[in-house]
């Protein structure tokens, strides 16, 4: 998991903190171990055993952090070559434990359309190069998004067959729900969603979505009305502007 706090950004730093500590407490109540979960931030953070590891991020991509990431791991030969690495935006939520899905060297899910979704995905040691190519590009584009330039990359006729599209169940996000949901395996592994966003708390898990499923486990919804909700389970949240429900 990434974290890139920039100062004056709508991204405070303890909300950011608070989501890390989210985060890590539902990994490990899913069997990660400590050392298994890997935090990269701009800021000093330790939780629950989990100390991040500090690295100067791209600020102009926020978004992007992830890729900045795996980059300076693979760069520093912090990346263990013998490892499997899932990266996550920090409001993609592990719903069930999984086992690692079959793909090539990187494995990415699409949205409801034919367009990958950088919220969730799969990256072999191999991808190093990937990795380091939409760095450049975005770098390059002063790009203040990462999914255009990853799309690209991704599908670029030297990259495309070292990249597997995942089903949908390795994230179920907010734009196109419906379809995602449909096409997703069950139970949904990865719901993507801002606990205290309302389009977001409503499609997932106030069943308001046209087809009136729920996308998050017991387990999961405990864990954020506990951590963002004072345990009380919110019917309805305020229309918060500065959030978009565009997982």
């Amino acid at each position: 998991m990434v974290a890139n706090y920039r100062p004056g950004s709508k991204v405070t730093l303890d909300q950011l903190r608070k989501l890390l500590d989210v985060q890590i407490e539902n990994s490990i109540a899913l069997g990660w171990k400590p050392d298994d979960v890997v935090v990269v931030a701009n800021f000093s953070y330790e939780q629950m055993g989990v100390t991040a590891t500090r690295a100067g991020l791209y600020e102009r991509c926020l978004r992007g952090s992830k890729v900045f990431a795996f980059d300076f791991l693979f760069r520093e030969g912090m990346a263990d070559p013998d490892e499997v690495y899932w990266t996550h935006d920090l409001d993609a939520w592990q719903n069930h434990w999984f086992d690692c899905p079959t793909f090539a060297d990187v494995g990415v899910a699409e949205y409801s359309r034919p367009r990958f979704n950088g919220g969730s995905v799969f990256y072999r040691h191999a991808a190093r190069d990937i990795v380091a190519e939409v760095v450049r590009q975005i770098t390059q584009a002063g790009a203040d998004k990462e999914e255009p330039v990853l799309n690209a990359v991704l599908k670029l006729p030297t990259y495309r067959a070292r990249v597997t599209i995942l089903n949908s169940t390795f994230n179920v996000g907010c734009s196109g729900f419906v379809k995602r949901y449909q096409r997703a395996t069950k139970p949904v592994l990865v719901c993507h969603m801002h606990p205290t966003n309302r389009i977001a708390w409503d499609t997932h898990v106030n069943d308001r979505n046209e087809i009136g499923e729920r996308a998050v486990s017991p387990r999961l919804m405990e864990l954020l009305v506990r951590r963002f909700h004072d345990g009380v389970p919110p019917r309805k949240l305020k229309r918060d502007r500065k959030q978009r429900s565009r997982a």
